[in-house]
């Protein structure tokens, strides 16, 4: 019989799988949002067709981060679903380890007395080892529970700064579609409503539409707003969410995303992450 366990990789494979997918995501971003810096930094702006690329570009940029999150937030609820198990086997080992096992049961000497139940020693130190492995085996489920959810909350939190790098460039875009023509801008918002990452939006992955702009997600609605606050001509938008009372309980923030499905994404890894 075996008297210890070998160490969990279980927490390392899940560094190693992180720390591959945001090398690269992280990395393109970078990479593209630099070049977009390098083409707009000027005092003269790109013409309406390339800033037609740079604007899928940008939304495309986006869509790679929220797909990262939506990557790493299955990683995060495994943990969350072993702490109930890995608490009730701590609880059950902590009981049996309070079990009294007598060697021997019986009765005073006597006519009818005698042993009535023996157990060996060699059984009690069986016992005991099964209890020690036991043992070991939830305090490494409690540190592997621990060290994921450690490692996803840092993976989370690494990708502000890409999401903070990339929203850098929107002002610089927007200033350059405001001084557009009408009809110029006008080209530039039906490219935006028909960029092809908005296509299909409402229908699959959970998610319901009512055909006018509104959108279902759990028990919640999802509606995208104006930014009312924001300058120009091409306003911010954001996600706000409704529950069943039509109650507002959540809103994303503002951004100059092109694409709906964007924003939409984004705010159902909210939900995921702070509604019930």
């Amino acid at each position: 019989m075996p008297c210890s366990i070998p160490p969990s990789n279980l927490a390392a494979f899940v560094a190693k799988y992180l720390a591959k997918l945001e090398a690269y995501v992280i990395a393109k971003v970078y990479e593209e949002v630099n070049k977009i810096i390098e083409q707009i930094m000027g005092q003269t702006c790109p013409p309406v067709d390339e800033l037609k690329k740079l604007l899928a570009v940008r939304d495309n940029l986006l869509n790679m981060i929220n797909g990262l999150e939506a990557k790493i937030q299955p990683v995060k609820k495994f943990a969350k679903q072993l702490e109930p198990p890995v608490k009730a086997a701590k609880v059950t080992v902590l009981v049996l380890e309070q079990i009294p096992l007598p060697g021997t049961i019986g009765i005073p000497p006597g006519p009818a007395g005698g042993v009535i139940f023996s157990i060996s020693v060699g059984a009690q130190n069986r016992f005991s080892q099964l209890l020690n492995l036991a043992c070991q085996i939830v305090d490494m489920l409690e540190k592997d529970v621990k060290a994921i959810k450690d490692l996803t909350d840092i993976s989370f939190d690494g990708l502000d700064p890409v999401k903070e790098k990339l929203k850098s460039i929107d002002l610089q875009l927007f200033e350059c579609v405001d001084k557009l023509q009408d009809s110029q801008k006008a080209e530039i918002l039906s490219t935006i409503k028909n960029l092809p990452s908005n296509a299909g939006l409402g229908s699959g992955n959970s998610l319901g539409s009512d055909g006018k702009g509104k959108y279902f997600y759990k028990d919640y609605a999802i509606t995208i707003q104006e930014d009312k606050n924001s300058p120009g001509f091409a306003k911010k938008r954001f996600a706000q969410v409704e529950n069943d009372k039509g109650v507002v309980v959540m809103r994303g923030p503002s951004s100059f995303s092109s694409s709906t499905r964007v924003l939409i994404d984004e705010i159902k890894f909210r939900i995921n992450n702070q509604l019930p």
